[in-house]
């Protein structure tokens, strides 16, 4: 069960570009964008994509540590 993580999401968005993510996740690279410049606040994001965007951050954590 994957669960919502803010911080993974915060530190995913100021890691990755817009267009990595949109391309991993399906989210729109305008919506990405609107939260990296924050006009709209993380808070006010679906649930669905926040558990796409923790899920993303956690394969790219493993992928990390693998090369490592």
């Amino acid at each position: 069960m994957t669960i919502a993580d803010l911080d993974k999401i915060k530190k995913l968005l100021e890691t990755t570009t817009a267009y990595r993510i949109s391309k991993a996740t399906g989210i729109g690279e305008t919506t990405i964008s609107r939260w990296t410049t924050g006009k709209t606040p993380l808070e006010k994001m679906s649930f669905e994509n926040a558990i796409k965007l923790t899920q993303y951050a956690n394969e790219r954590e493993g992928k990390i540590r693998d090369i490592r």
